[in-house]
C-alpha cells in the first residue's frame, strides 16, 4: 500500500500533463483528423535539466520516416476515373471541374513516387537531428561513433541519411554507421504476420466495419460534385470520400503544391472519418481486447532497445542509436513501453479517440528517444523518454521524474519480455 501511494505522490503529477484528447481540440487545429498523415509538430515545451552531476551518455532512438507520397496512386486513379467519367457524361458541377483539375496536377507531382519521401520529410528529420545536437551537445560534439539502421524501404533510408548528414554537417567528426538491410529487418520492421490470428479477431473487424459506416457520410460531398442522379449510382460514394479523404490529408505532405481539397469537405466530416482510421489503427496493431495481437510482433524492437542499452552502459563510451522506420513500429513500441497515452486503449469505438489519438504518436516522422544520462564515480543509470521531443512518462516509480533509475526500467520492461 506504501508503495503505490509513494507511485501516485510521484508519477500522477506528470500522468496529469497529457490530457485526454477533445473534439474541441481536433476541431481547432482540423489537420489533426489526418492521423498519421499529420505534419510533424515543432515541439514547443522546455526539456527538464537532469539532476545535479548527471550528464548524458547515450541515445536511443526510433523515429518514424518523414512525410511521404501517398503510398499507393490507387485513390489518385479512382478519382480521376470517376471525375472524368461524368464530365464525358455531362454530369459534373463547376466544382466538380475544379476539384478534377487539381487532381491531374496533384496526381502529375505524384506520378510513379508512391510512398516516397518528400521534400517536407527530408527538412522533419533534419530538424529533428538540429535538435537533438543542441539538446545534448555533450554527446554530440564529441567525435562518437553512431550506429544508424534503416528499413529498406526507400523513404526509411533517405530518412536516416538527411538526419544523419545534418548531424555530420554539424559535427564532421562524428563517425556515422549507416546500413539499410534486410539482416536488421526483424527489429527494424518485423513481419506482423509471424503472429497467429486469434479467433475474435473476426468480431473485432466486424464491428470495425459497422463504425465505418457509421463514421462515413459522404451525401453532401457527392452532391457538391454531381448533376446527374442516375451517374451518381454508377459509383461507390463511400469509396470515392475515403479517396478524396487520404488525398486531401496528404497534401500535408506536399506543401509546394500549395493545393487542397479540404473544400470537399466539412470539419465534422474529418472529424469523424479521422476517428474511424484511428479505430482501424488499434484494429490493426491489435489492441482491442477482442483483436490480434499484432503489436507482440515487436517485442524484437523492445529487446534491441533494452540490448543495446546494456552495451553502451558496460562500455561506458558516449554514443547513439539511430533507427528508421514505420508508423507500425512507433505505435506498438509506444505501445509495449507503455508510454503515457499510448496504451490506453478502449474497446468503445464511440469514444476511443479521448483514450488514444494517433496523430499524438505517429504523426511523420515521428520518433521515441530514451536518453541515458550517468554520473562520475556513481554506477547509477538514468533514463527519461521522449515521445516526439516531448518529454513523456512510465508507469514505473521514481523520486526524480521525468527521469527514471535504469536498473527500475530494465526490470520492468525485462518482466515483460518474459511474459
Amino acid at each position: 500500500m506504501k508503495l503505490k501511494s509513494l507511485f501516485i505522490l510521484l508519477v500522477l503529477p506528470l500522468l496529469t500533463l497529457q490530457a485526454q484528447t477533445t473534439k474541441k481540440e481536433v476541431m481547432a487545429n482540423i489537420l489533426l483528423a489526418g492521423g498519421n498523415y499529420y505534419s510533424y509538430p515543432t515541439p514547443t515545451k522546455k526539456l527538464t535539466p537532469a539532476p545535479k552531476g548527471y550528464q548524458p551518455f547515450y541515445i536511443s532512438h526510433y523515429g518514424r520516416h518523414g512525410s511521404r507520397y501517398i503510398t499507393s496512386d490507387k485513390h489518385y486513379k479512382y478519382a480521376i476515373e470517376i471525375l472524368d467519367s461524368a464530365a464525358k457524361n455531362k454530369a459534373l458541377k463547376p466544382l466538380g471541374y475544379d476539384i478534377l483539375t487539381k487532381l491531374n496536377i496533384a496526381y502529375k507531382d505524384a506520378y510513379k513516387r508512391d510512398g516516397e519521401l518528400s521534400k517536407l520529410g527530408a527538412r522533419q528529420h533534419q530538424a529533428i537531428a538540429q535538435r537533438m545536437f543542441s539538446n545534448y551537445p555533450e554527446i554530440f560534439s564529441k567525435p562518437i561513433n553512431i550506429n544508424a539502421r534503416a528499413s529498406i524501404v526507400m523513404r526509411c533510408a533517405l530518412s536516416m541519411s538527411n538526419f544523419c548528414q545534418q548531424l555530420k554537417g554539424l559535427n564532421p567528426k562524428l563517425q556515422i554507421s549507416m546500413d539499410a538491410s534486410k539482416r536488421d529487418m526483424w527489429y527494424i520492421a518485423n513481419d506482423e504476420d509471424s503472429i497467429a490470428k486469434i479467433p475474435s479477431d473476426s468480431i473485432a473487424k466486424n464491428k470495425l466495419n459497422d463504425f465505418r459506416k457509421e463514421m462515413f457520410h459522404s451525401e453532401r460531398l457527392v452532391s457538391l460534385l454531381f448533376s446527374d442522379k442516375d451517374f451518381m449510382k454508377s459509383f461507390d460514394h463511400e469509396k470515392l470520400m475515403d479517396c478524396f479523404y487520404n488525398i486531401a490529408e496528404d497534401m500535408q505532405c506536399q506543401p509546394e503544391l500549395k493545393l487542397s481539397f479540404f473544400d470537399l469537405f466539412n470539419d465534422e466530416e474529418l472529424f469523424d472519418i479521422w476517428q474511424y482510421y484511428n479505430a482501424n489503427w488499434c484494429y490493426w496493431e491489435g489492441f482491442y481486447s477482442m483483436s490480434t495481437p499484432y503489436y507482440k510482433a515487436q517485442y524484437n524492437l523492445l529487446r534491441n532497445i533494452l540490448d543495446t542499452a546494456d552495451d553502451a552502459i558496460q562500455n561506458g563510451k558516449t554514443t547513439a542509436t539511430l533507427r528508421f522506420g514505420h508508423d507500425s513500429m512507433v505505435a506498438p513500441l509506444a505501445y509495449l513501453l507503455h508510454l503515457k497515452g499510448c496504451d490506453n486503449v478502449t474497446d468503445n469505438l464511440d469514444s476511443l479517440y479521448t483514450h488514444w489519438a494517433n496523430f499524438k504518436i505517429i504523426p511523420m516522422a515521428g520518433n521515441i528517444q530514451l536518453v541515458f544520462y550517468h554520473k562520475p564515480n556513481n554506477k547509477d543509470i538514468l533514463v527519461k523518454f521522449l515521445l516526439n521531443e516531448q518529454e513523456t512518462s512510465i508507469p514505473v516509480k521514481t523520486d526524480c521524474a521525468p527521469y527514471y533509475h535504469w536498473k527500475d526500467v530494465e526490470a520492468f520492461y525485462r518482466a515483460e519480455l518474459k511474459k
